[in-house]
This record gives C-alpha cells, sequence and structure tokens, in this order.
C-alpha cells in the first residue's frame, strides 16, 4: 500500500472520529453522557493526533495535543462539565475538523490561538495532573540520524560502518540509560511498561517516538533501551522493529491512558505489563528480512530459545501475558491473570480471536462502481436470454426462474454494499447551525427523526450542498429573531426538523421550520421588480412559492455571506433534478416551511413495467404504478373540453395521454383503446397514464440521458432492453406536473 493511500485511509478516519465526537458531544449538551461517552470523545481525538503526528501534520498535531489534553482533565473529573464547557470543546471540535480539512487540501491551517488559549484557560483550575519526567527531554531527536550511502560507498568500507553503526548503539543506550539512573528507584510507587514495535510498523505510517514522547508526557520514566536485536547494517531494514523499551509508570496514571496512547498504532506494536515482565522479543518479517542475513540475538530471538533458557520454562505469569494483537488461546481469559506488581500482568491493546456483528472493509469506490456495473450487464444478459428463450420450444423454465432469482439477489446485495444511512448527512447540520448563531444571533433547536434511513453513497454524497443551502435559507429568511418570535407568542427559539423515509421505493426528505412562512407578497414583488413575471400575472400560491427557485431570485434586504445574492436556490433545485428528484415547497404564513426532497434510493437499478406507446417502447418506474386497468363503459367522464377523468371506486383522477406528452404517435386514442396505469405522484397526487399496452413487467438498468445525450422533460433517463433497442424512462413526477394545470394539481 502507497502512502498516499495510508494517508487517505488517515482521512476518512479522521471523519469517523469527527463524527463520532460530535455525537459524543451533543450527548454532553443534551446531560446523557456516562464516563463511556467522555472517553469515546477523547479516543476520537486522540486517534486523529496520532496520524497527524505520523504524516507530519504539525499544525493539525499541536492544536489537537491541546485538545486531548483538556478532554483527559474533563474525564478524571478535575474539570467540570458544564454549558460554557460544552460550547468550548464544540467550538474546538469545529476548528478541528477545519483543521483535518485544511490537511486534507494542503492549504492554511485555520487561526486556533484564540481557542488554544481558551482550552488552556479551562485548565488553569487543573493542579493535579501528573508530575512532568525530566526523562521526557532526552526521549525528543532533534533531527534524524543521516548516513550519507554515497560517500560511504566511494570512502568507506563494511568495517567503518559497522564500527559507526556500534558506536551510535552505545550512544544511543548510554542517552538512555542515563536519563533514567537517576529514577532507576522512582519517588512513589510505579508499575512498569515494556514495549516494542512490531514487524512493518513503519510501513503503516506509524512513528512509534511519538508513542513514547506521550508515555513520557504522562510522567513515564525511561528505564532501559534494548538495542540488542540490531543487526549488522547491511542487513538492516529502516521498515523493522529493533529497539524496546522498558518505562516505570507512576501509580497515578491508570492503565487505560497508556492504552489510549497505542489505541492508534494498534497491533503493531507490542506490549506486556509487569514488573517481573521482559520487553517483547522482536518479531521480523521474514518475507523482508531473511534469518541468516540477521545478527546472533535477533537470529535467537526468531524461534531459537537461547542456551541460557534451554530446559527452563517460562514463569507462569509470563507465559500467560499476551502482546498487543495475539489472539489468546481457547477458554484462556487474559483479562483475569493474577495481578503483578500491583498491576494487571496483561497486554494493552489485545484483541478478541472473534468479535460479532459490526465488522467492515473499506472498500475502493472504483472497485464498488466497477461491481455495480457489472451487476447491471448481468440484469440487461438475464433480459436477453429470458426474450430469446420466450418463443423458443425448451423446457428451461425452471432454470430461467433461478437465473432471474440468483440474479436479484445479487443485485440486492449488491446495491446494499453502497447503501449508506444518511446520518453521514444530518450529523454536519449541527455545526451549521452554530456557525448561523453566531452570525445572526438565532437559536435554534434541531430535531432528527428518520437518520437511520438508507440510500444509495452517491445520493448521499451529493445532497450535502443543497442542504446546506436550504438550512441556511431556512434561518436566515424562515426563523424569525428572538423578540419577533416572543411577540408572535412562539419560544424565543426557533425549530428546525429534519427527518427522511422510504415511500414507494423512493426517500423523501423533509427540511421543516417554524418560522414565520413564506411573505408571498413580498416575494411576488420582488419577482416583478426583476423581470422574472410580468406585472399582471396571476399566479398560485404554489407557483408564487416556486419563484424563489428561479435564478437571481432573492428577498434579503442586503447582501450577507449567508444570503442575498440569488445563486442558492436554483443551485440546489438543479442539484436536486441531476439526482433524478424533486424538491417542492410547504409554506403555512405564520407557522413555518417545509422543503420536501423525493430523490430516488438508487442511481443504478430498478424494476419497471415495460409498455408500448405507438412505436415507441417506455419503462413506467414500478415504484409509482398503483395499479393497471382497462376501464368499463362509464368509467371515463368528460371535464371541460380538454381533461378526462377516470373514476376509480368513487375517487376521480386525471387521465394523461402518455404518447402525446412526450411527442410520441399513441395508436389508443381513447382510455377504452388502451391501457390505463394509476401512479402515485409526490406533488400532483394520482393520476392515470394512458399507454397502447403492456408489454411486460422487470428490472432495467438506468442509464443518465444528461450524461449521453442531453436533458428531456419528462424523463428520467434510459434503459437497454432484452432485445437491444433502447427504451425512455419516465419521469412520471415532472410528466404529471407539466401536464396537469396548476389548480388541478391542487385539487388533486
Amino acid at each position: 500500500m502507497s502512502p498516499e493511500e495510508i494517508q487517505q485511509i488517515f482521512f476518512v478516519e479522521c471523519e469517523e472520529s469527527l463524527a463520532a465526537a460530535e455525537a459524543g458531544l451533543a450527548a454532553c449538551r443534551a446531560g446523557t453522557q456516562d464516563a463511556d461517552t467522555v472517553n469515546g470523545v477523547f479516543r476520537a481525538v486522540h486517534s486523529i493526533k496520532g496520524g497527524a503526528g505520523a504524516f507530519g501534520y504539525g499544525a493539525l498535531q499541536a492544536y489537537t495535543h491541546t485538545f486531548e489534553t483538556l478532554l483527559s482533565d474533563v474525564r478524571e473529573g478535575l474539570v467540570e462539565i458544564a454549558p460554557p464547557l460544552i460550547d468550548l470543546l464544540l467550538r474546538a471540535l469545529d476548528t478541528l475538523a477545519d483543521h483535518v480539512e485544511a490537511a486534507r487540501e494542503g492549504g492554511d491551517a485555520p487561526d486556533d490561538a484564540g481557542l488554544i488559549a481558551e482550552m488552556e484557560g479551562a485548565m488553569a483550575a487543573n493542579a493535579g495532573s501528573a508530575p512532568q519526567s525530566s526523562a521526557s527531554a532526552s526521549l525528543s531527536v532533534e533531527e534524524p540520524v543521516q548516513v550519507n550511502t554515497q560517500e560511504a560507498g566511494e570512502g568507506g568500507d563494511e568495517d567503518d560502518l559497522e564500527i559507526d553503526l556500534d558506536a551510535l548503539l552505545d550512544d544511543l543506550t548510554a542517552d538512555f540509560d542515563a536519563a533514567g539512573s537517576s529514577e532507576k528507584s522512582p519517588e512513589g510507587a510505579s508499575w512498569q511498561l515494556h514495549l516494542r514495535p512490531r514487524a512493518g510498523a513503519m510501513r503503516n505510517g506509524n512513528e512509534p517516538l511519538l508513542m513514547l514522547r506521550d508515555v513520557a508526557e504522562l510522567g513515564g520514566t525511561c528505564l532501559h533501551c534494548d538495542v540488542g536485536q540490531v543487526p549488522q547494517l547491511d542487513s538492516f531494514d529502516v521498515a523493522q522493529g529493533y529497539l524496546g523499551w522498558t518505562f516505570a509508570i507512576p501509580d497515578t496514571v491508570i492503565e487505560e491512558r497508556v492504552r489510549d496512547i497505542f489505541d492508534f498504532i494498534g497491533d503493531d506494536c507490542a506490549i506486556a505489563v509487569g514488573a517481573d515482565e521482559r520487553i517483547p522479543d522482536v518479531e521480523l518479517d521474514e518475507a523482508a528480512t531473511p534469518t541468516a542475513a540477521l545478527s546472533p540475538a535477533v537470529a535467537a530471538s526468531n524461534g531459537k530459545a537461547s542456551p541460557q533458557d534451554a530446559g527452563s520454562p517460562a514463569p507462569e505469569e509470563v507465559r500467560s501475558l499476551q502482546s498487543v494483537g495475539a489472539v489468546a488461546p481457547a477458554g484462556a481469559d487474559a483479562a483475569n491473570t493474577p495481578p503483578t506488581g500491583g498491576k494487571p500482568a496483561a497486554a494493552l491493546g489485545a484483541q478478541p480471536a472473534s468479535q460479532g456483528a459490526g465488522q467492515s472493509i473499506r472498500i475502493d469506490l472504483y472497485k464498488l462502481d466497477r461491481l455495480i456495473d457489472l451487476v447491471g450487464e448481468l440484469v440487461i444478459a438475464q433480459a436477453m436470454l429470458v426474450q430469446r428463450l420466450d418463443g423458443v420450444h425448451v423446457n428451461a423454465s425452471e432454470e430461467l426462474s433461478l437465473l432471474e432469482s440468483l440474479t436479484r439477489d445479487i443485485q440486492e446485495s449488491a446495491m446494499s454494499i453502497r447503501a449508506q444511512p444518511i446520518a453521514s448527512v444530518f450529523s454536519r447540520v449541527p455545526r451549521i447551525l452554530r456557525d448561523l448563531a453566531t452570525s445572526t444571533g438565532k437559536h435554534v433547536r434541531l430535531e432528527v427523526h428518520g437518520e437511520t434511513t438508507e440510500l444509495d453513497k452517491t445520493v448521499i454524497e451529493r445532497l450535502g450542498e443543497p442542504l446546506t443551502h436550504l438550512i441556511r435559507n431556512a434561518v436566515d429568511h424562515g426563523i424569525e429573531k428572538a423578540e419577533d418570535r416572543i411577540a408572535a407568542g412562539k419560544s424565543p427559539e426557533g425549530t428546525l426538523s429534519l427527518s427522511a423515509e422510504h415511500r414507494s421505493g423512493r426517500i423523501v426528505i423533509s427540511i421543516a421550520d417554524d418560522g414565520a412562512g413564506i411573505n408571498r407578497k413580498v416575494v411576488l414583488a420582488k419577482a416583478i421588480e426583476k423581470g422574472i413575471i410580468g406585472p399582471d400575472a396571476q399566479l398560485s400560491a404554489e407557483e408564487i412559492d416556486n419563484l424563489i427557485f428561479a435564478p437571481g431570485f432573492s428577498t434579503a434586504a442586503q447582501i450577507s455571506n449567508i444570503s442575498g445574492r440569488g445563486v442558492g436556490m436554483d443551485v440546489v433545485r438543479q442539484n436536486v433534478k441531476d439526482l433524478g428528484g424533486r424538491i417542492t415547497i410547504e409554506s403555512t404564513p405564520g407557522k413555518g416551511t417545509a422543503f420536501i426532497l423525493t430523490m430516488p434510493l438508487t442511481l443504478a437499478i430498478s424494476d419497471g413495467m415495460i409498455v408500448n406507446v405507438g412505436d415507441q417502447t417506455m419503462v413506467v418506474p414500478l415504484a409509482h404504478v398503483v395499479e393497471s386497468l382497462r376501464p368499463g363503459e362509464g368509467d371515463v367522464k368528460g371535464l371541460g373540453s380538454q381533461r378526462q377523468m377516470l373514476n376509480v371506486r368513487g375517487q376521480f383522477i386525471p387521465v394523461i395521454t402518455l404518447g402525446s406528452e412526450l411527442g410520441a404517435a399513441c395508436n389508443a386514442t381513447t382510455p377504452e383503446e388502451g391501457v390505463l396505469i394509476v401512479v402515485d405522484t409526490e406533488s400532483a397526487g394520482q393520476a392515470a397514464l394512458l399507454v397502447d399496452d403492456i408489454q411486460d413487467q422487470r428490472q432495467f438498468v438506468i442509464k443518465s440521458l444528461a450524461t449521453n445525450f442531453r436533458p428531456v422533460e419528462g424523463v428520467a433517463g434510459a434503459t437497454i432492453l432484452g432485445d437491444g433497442r433502447v427504451a425512455l424512462i419516465v419521469d412520471v413526477d415532472g410528466l404529471v406536473a407539466c401536464a396537469l394545470p396548476s389548480h388541478e394539481r391542487q385539487a388533486a
């Protein structure tokens, strides 16, 4: 794996850590936190700090260190959790997110001096922190040792290099021993920590020196540095872990705090605890470093017992220790091992041999998209095979049924891999509201429903910008100022509700506020002033509401960094349309406004009804279909000279000729000559589509018409049929909305 790939994984983990910290602080604000909640926030910030140091993001690491220290004092009870502190932590988390984004994009780090000063001020009352060890200075390596291999090759020989390496190791050992010599018996009780990075620790982007510095900052004293397993220079591998350390940790430091330091490095570091234990042996990557090329000490540790150890069984306590990442034997309970030296003799960070539900892996998006494309081709091939064998006298119905079932199962499994909960989008909203509260002075309470609703990853990723525009619009234009709300008999704090739910094979997302609603008189006057409509235009309430989507339209009295330029709502509608969705408005003066987004669950494969309209074959998405029928005598009634209505069990719904709306010649000129498909829409209720006949019902692969041709009103995309022909996919919502006048849609 390349460094760039590892770095990308780090940023993905940063997003997960930020989301976990956001959820934990939200629980603290709601007063539902416990010790695990605060620990979770601490671990999230600590993970980001560890990765920042490994990749050399100095500004991010320095800021996160202060943030982490404050959280450490909070979880130890040295700093009280109170509303002002929670507000400070939330602002600190927002700035941390800015730091991560700056590191990802390579931009300038945000100005964090003020927040760092506030966090240090919050820690000022903390007088019980662990004393800093003087040994921490000895762990700081100002400059890495560099060897000029070119000069060595030209002017020296291997003996010179070996002598230099030996001298370097002697100096290094002396430094570490000197650091701990004056404190071989530290004042006060302590326990010992033994650690050694595993083979390949550095290959994964880890930097163990940062972990050692963290241990020293907790008050740990380096007692010994083991350099006995370092090989000769010609066998040296910079990505291996040869050095080991023993630290004396003050009894005031709990084991969990040390465990947190090594969360980021995980299985790449072997650790043991206890005064009677020793530094774990080095474990080399044999594929990278042949045993024959190692020094005798390393070879001995690679599975060959030394002479003095021969025939001497290890003490029971030693055998019970497990290094980090090692799997305990069946039935062993390392957690219940009798304590050694006042501390549990167990491995830090040991992982269980097996875990239950919840395991996951990261998949490159290109590979996932490729799988979806192949599944789509499989669906097309299956449809072709069914059509080819339809007229052939071959008894293969059982095999075809099995193939269809397997194809559908594979398709559903592939689509479920891409599905993600919409909570990843909703989780960004609290920060947006905090930023808006600072700039507008309006405090808004957030209510979220249906955050576990799942939809396609691509839809989720492209929903972020439209939702941000709608939320900013709701706070800036919809929700009134506190004094106006009090005068109107409302709570001074506004309410913003986000909800998501599955409905008729689609997902419906609602962004609703309890503000003043849309002032239609102001909207109409602004539209006339800007020339969007004529001064004599007669518009319905729904049409006036939709004027806010016109390019360049804005009712803001002055331009601000939130609104006023008229480039927000038209972008929202276009983005939603590009995703195959629709946006509608429901507004009640004095009570609030709701924007409702109706989005497809996936952009890849769906079920549909194949219909014939003249010489054209079209697809009606099955998610919209209620029923199909041939009207009987008296079922269809006229409404004026232009509209026919179908009586469906006492309810009259409009009849729309599909061919005439899409420019195709329909053979059935009256409802009695064709078939009526009753469809359900979000904006216009039910309608009946007139087609010549229904050919089949099957899955279809959605191909973007805008990408391969151009957008067409009333058409959601195209697909390839089993016989190789291209069929248009009907945009039921858009077609019905265009076919019916506004007063008919309102009546529906």
